[in-house]
């Protein structure tokens, strides 16, 4: 069967709307990419600092949720805690304390960026702490806030907390 005169329009048709989707496809994640922040410090920041913070805390590693702050961090969870020293012995003493036996499960999601330059972010995250006690069949939630931070790109290319406030959820 010979292709039809109107057959080929069709197929060529069909080929430059691919190539033109294509090419506003590259477009649209170069610009996602672009100046307005870079998507691989996105991702190093979601992964290597937020969800990680959320990890090392409920592992009750205090020594590795401690090394991402900055050495003048802050940290204000309803009381102020500067330096990274202070951060550390506020994370085992509160590990000792009050966390204890209980399985902690810190739950980071709808993360924001309201600033990302080269070298600074500030974010938003809603984060829902859940706790389970020994003896309890399932966690139940113990707290919900939202984070609300200012990271600093550091000379090894690592992402850390300047300052780390939890705030209430209405006033995000």
């Amino acid at each position: 069967m010979k292709p039809t005169k109107s057959r080929m329009l069709a197929c060529c048709a069909v080929l430059f709307f691919i190539g033109i989707a294509l090419v506003l496809q590259r477009m649209t994640f170069a610009q996602m990419s672009g100046d307005d922040g870079n998507l691989k410090d996105r991702i190093a920041i979601q992964e290597q600092l937020l969800y990680a913070y959320a990890y090392a805390y409920d592992a009750k590693d205090c020594a590795t949720w401690a090394n991402l702050f900055a050495p003048d961090a802050s940290l204000d969870l309803g009381g102020k805690v500067n330096g990274k020293d202070a951060i550390l012995q506020w994370c085992i003493t509160r590990q000792k304390t009050v966390v204890g036996d209980i399985k902690t499960r810190h739950y980071m999601t709808n993360i924001v960026f309201d600033q990302l330059t080269e070298s600074r972010a500030r974010t938003r995250t809603y984060c829902v702490i859940t706790w389970q006690k020994p003896g309890d069949p399932s966690p139940s939630t113990h707290s919900a806030f939202v984070y609300r931070d200012v990271i600093l790109k550091q000379s090894d290319g690592r992402w850390l907390f300047k300052e780390r406030v939890a705030a209430d959820p209405a006033t995000h």
